[in-house]
């Protein structure tokens, strides 16, 4: 196998051909090792070739350049599918016997890449890819926590730890499902449409509208009165033995809808939420992004064919054995537990009890950190410039009018990216009070000061100027 390097063609430079980096020993005149072979010397075919010299390869820190030539011809007159070809420019080959991938050859392109200022090139552009992918990958990752979030309000739970009463077959087949329609954080009111359900058992707890039954095609349907934030206590004025009746205990209060009629029977409300903590940063709306609602609905359910045929109001409630959530809203998670007592003999009363939390979700609270992050890189950032410009006199920096471009753009931009926060209350929580009001004050007084020392150095300078020309 011929070991001799690869022959170079020969024409006039070409000034737009890319620089190559001579060898470092010819730069320093210090080039004693005439065997040593160039890999940028373009040899002609009366020179004759030591098969025993040693490569060289190019520095990054050499400062003399040569123009190869340019063949004629399309394609430079080189194989463009030859392996020991650089694939960025066609007049570089590599050295002959350095093999591809090994450590000579990852130093020799490493070197050829940072003398041309491609190594920088490709760092920010691949900084910019990983950023982006990992930003997509964040998004992706809390939509997934998002969807495991919805199916957990699916799953049923009858006395809000998930255990199940003694015996378990004292679940009913009546179940309240909550549709979720929207969520207003400055009312604090949840909006949800309930509707009644039968299921077949067994239940699956996982996913319970997987053997919900049609109403509709049921015969022994009951139409059921429900009263709201009631409560249903025992009823004595009855001949019934075989079990505890209850009736509601305010019989003049109406019932706001009813359910059971038909699959497709909706009860509209309105939750007000509170707060479910004084600490500042659990407050609603103040202590944004971690702040919590929470509040809760109560529901009795009555046999409305007994209320219609006794004549006497809210009695024959029946059990609910729960109630699950469904759907989901923008930028909020919303979590449920449901407490049945009449499936217990120790509760006093009859009624389904849904306490309802409202947070948001993870994918909001990591914009706020990366936004509160930015907004204090740019204020130190412009509070550094500040200092070095004013205290430290540098006056390149006080010279130039770009620095009041920048800081104005950030007192106008800080606010506008937090206008973009994702269900961002008013000014006043705790974001503004630890990121955007002290962000303002130290860019303002940054502006302000850098206008002063402006003028003053104009001042000074058409003074110094003045003098001069009277001096002359």
């Amino acid at each position: 196998m011929d070991a001799s390097p690869p022959k170079h063609w020969s024409g006039t430079p070409d000034e737009d051909d890319t620089k190559l980096l001579l060898n470092n020993n010819n730069n320093n005149g210090n080039n004693n090792n005439n065997n040593a072979y160039d890999p940028y010397h373009r040899r002609t075919d009366s020179e004759p070739f030591d098969p025993n010299s040693t490569p060289t390869y190019p520095s990054a820190s050499a400062s003399a350049y040569a123009r190869p030539p340019r063949p004629p011809g399309p394609g430079h007159g080189i194989n463009r599918h030859d392996p020991k070809r650089w694939s960025y420019d066609d007049s570089i080959l590599l050295p002959s016997g350095v093999r591809i991938f090994s450590p000579a050859w990852f130093k020799y392109h490493w070197a050829v890449q940072s003398s041309r200022k491609r190594l920088g090139r490709l760092l920010y552009v691949a900084s910019g890819f990983i950023s982006l992918l990992v930003w997509l990958i964040v998004t992706v990752l809390f939509g997934n926590n998002l969807e495991s979030h919805e199916l957990s309000n699916s799953s049923f739970s009858v006395n809000g730890s998930g255990a199940l009463p003694h015996p378990p077959d004292r679940i009913g087949t009546l179940f309240l499902v909550g549709q979720l329609n929207s969520f207003d954080p400055v009312t604090r009111n949840l909006n949800i449409d309930w509707t009644a359900v039968q299921v077949e058992k067994p239940l699956n707890e996982q996913d319970l509208l997987s053997t919900q039954i049609d109403i509709d095609r049921r015969t022994d349907t009951v139409p059921l009165a429900m009263f709201r934030d009631v409560l249903a206590v025992p009823d004595t004025n009855t001949n019934i033995t075989d079990y505890q009746p209850f009736r509601v205990q305010n019989p003049f209060v109406k019932p706001v809808g009813y359910l059971g009629l038909s699959q497709f029977d909706q009860i509209n409300t309105n939750i007000g939420l509170g707060q479910k903590s004084t600490n500042i940063w659990l407050q609603p709306e103040f202590g944004y992004p971690f702040d919590v609602y929470q509040g809760k609905i109560t529901w009795v359910a009555a046999n409305n064919q007994t209320i219609t045929a006794t004549g006497r109001p809210g009695v024959d409630v029946q059990a609910i054995s729960g109630a699950i959530l469904t759907d989901s809203l923008l930028n909020m998670r919303v979590r449920s537990q449901a407490f049945a007592s009449c499936l217990y003999d120790n509760e006093p009363g009859c009624e389904l009890v849904i306490q309802i939390w409202v947070t948001r979700t993870g994918l909001v609270k990591f914009c706020v950190f990366v936004v509160f992050v930015i907004h204090w890189f740019v204020t130190i950032a412009l509070f550094l410039l500040t200092g070095e410009s004013l205290l430290l006199n540098r006056h390149n920096i006080l010279e130039s009018t770009d620095i009041f471009a920048v800081c104005f753009s950030a007192l106008f931009a800080l606010p506008s990216v937090r206008s973009l926060l994702p269900g961002v209350p008013g000014y006043g929580c705790v974001l503004d009070m630890l990121g955007i009001l002290p962000n303002m004050i130290i860019i303002t007084l940054c502006t302000v000061f850098f206008a002063i020392s402006r003028l003053r150095h104009r001042y000074r300078h058409a003074a110094a100027e003045a003098a001069a020309a009277k001096d002359e």
